[in-house]
């Protein structure tokens, strides 16, 4: 069994709103980490919401925030997402990657 290729994480088309970084320390632990927030429909199962609202998806360091200057938000963005886990099973959507959306000739 091959697991390198376990995961092929494709790209998605997203609305990003915005995005943070942060590189210091927290209660003695060491964070460095860039958060992207794109637009997600609510889950309107329960009649209790519709519409869009933000999530938060880590996007590995705070270096990684530099990628988007000269981006104006909200943008569209074709987005790299895949599911990881750690040590205690949880699972985690991550992103992994990032372009420009290109638009089909006609």
């Amino acid at each position: 069994m091959d697991f390198s290729k376990l995961q092929q994480p494709l790209f998605e088309r997203a609305i990003i709103m915005g995005v943070t970084r942060f590189k210091g320390e927290i209660d003695g632990s060491e964070i460095d980490s860039c958060t992207v927030f794109r637009a997600a429909p609510f889950n309107d199962a329960s009649g209790n919401a519709m519409g869009l609202g933000l999530a938060k998806v880590r996007f590995g360091s705070s270096s990684n925030f530099d990628r988007f200057a000269g981006l104006t938000f909200p943008c569209e963005l074709e987005i790299q997402l895949a599911r990881v886990t750690n040590g205690s099973g949880k699972e985690t959507v991550v992103m992994k990657d990032f372009r420009p959306v290109t638009e089909a000739k006609k």
